[in-house]
């Protein structure tokens, strides 16, 4: 019988590497697929990562965990340097297309290289062979750096883009058209104001430097979801700050939504049905909107952070016809303080918090449906 055990757990273990060099598919009752992909090789994974493609490969650049103690046992938070590189099609294979956007039979993630400093909880978004690296926070301040990371197969360089004309962290962006549009944010850790300014930068002049939109004009905030879709820039969800009793930012949740056209300016939509903060950003776009996937709806603030259930699975997409936002399925990982990229039809979720405190190394390829 002992034997018997031995092979049975033997089958599983071989069964369970199988099943995580080939993607599994989740969601299909949503309004998307999932896919799961090769982990990341740190297994407590990271929250803040800058992500986008360079090179054929997919990028996870920074960001932060607890790699010891939880923050409810006195664990201190470290953030990381790190280049991690996925390939999206294997050496000497075909190019990779829209619809098989990467091949997973022999990819892995490999560390290729470090950015300057530690860094996290910034903007990302992908021109050209740039992976943008704007803004985040270290240990103890925000940054106005604004980085172009490139990996070539071999190595990774580094240039600098004009600054953001004030240090951000928690801030949120997408690339509209060729330009990047940047919102939100606070101008250090301690800061109980949160930004309201809209920032712009067209990464493809050289001598571009950043311009400020017309003001956003709702509630300044932390941690919103942004989008792209049409030729407008989306502002979803996020947390307002106030100072609390002891002194630091008190969030409060916010549901409103928002976009902006160059044409028209800015619109208010209709709120979400609850809040949102955090959730997966830019958000995919739907073709007539975007689609929020799930976030932090405040539902457990002030819950003992151990006992966490965790953070909202349901997915919502914004209905042009209907007018408001409707149930697109679940979106089981249910991670926050996740960065997204655009490959083809495909959108990459790397890593990014589960629950308080708690990473998941977890990589997802979202493949959206249209409704």
């Amino acid at each position: 019988m002992p034997s018997f055990f031995r092979v049975l757990f033997g089958l599983l273990v071989m069964l369970r590497l199988v099943i995580g060099c080939a993607p599994m598919a989740l969601g299909q009752d949503s309004d998307f697929s999932l896919s799961e992909m090769p982990p990341l090789p740190q297994t407590e994974g990271f929250a803040g990562s800058f992500v986008g493609v360079s090179g054929n490969h997919l990028l996870v650049i920074g960001g932060a965990n607890f790699p010891e103690l939880k923050p409810w046992e006195g664990g201190t938070k470290v953030w990381y340097r790190s280049v991690l590189a996925l390939p999206l099609r294997p050496e000497g294979a075909a190019p990779a297309t829209a619809a098989d956007p990467i091949t997973q039979s022999r990819a892995n993630w490999t560390t290729v290289g470090q950015i300057d400093a530690p860094l996290g909880y910034g903007v990302s978004a992908t021109f050209g062979d740039d992976v943008l690296c704007v803004g985040g926070s270290a240990a103890t301040s925000h940054s106005a750096e604004v980085l172009a990371i490139q990996f070539d197969g071999r190595q990774v360089s580094q240039r600098r883009l004009a600054m953001l004309p004030v240090p951000l962290a928690n801030h949120f962006g997408a690339r509209v058209g060729n330009e990047l549009i940047i919102a939100g944010g606070q101008q250090s850790p301690d800061d109980t104001r949160a930004e309201s300014a809209v920032w712009s930068l067209c990464p493809d002049d050289p001598n571009a430097n950043w311009s400020q939109l017309p003001k956003f004009p709702g509630t300044g905030r932390i941690l919103a979801v942004a989008a792209s879709a049409g030729d407008c820039f989306w502002i979803i969800g996020g947390a307002a700050l106030t100072e609390g009793p002891d002194g630091k930012p008190l969030r409060r949740y916010l549901r409103d939504a928002w976009k902006y056209c160059h044409r028209t300016g800015w619109m208010q939509l209709p709120d979400l049905p609850m809040p949102c903060v955090a959730a997966p950003s830019p958000a995919p776009d739907f073709g007539e909107g975007p689609v929020i996937l799930g976030g932090d709806n405040g539902m457990q603030v002030g819950q003992d952070p151990s006992t966490h259930r965790g953070f909202s699975k349901q997915a919502l997409r914004f209905s042009t016809g209907e007018n408001r936002w409707v149930p697109a399925g679940l979106f089981s990982p249910a991670t926050v303080t996740a960065a997204t990229v655009a490959v083809g039809s495909d959108w990459f979720i790397p890593t990014g918090e589960i629950r308080p405190g708690v990473r998941s190394p977890a990589v997802w390829r979202l493949r959206v449906r249209k409704p």
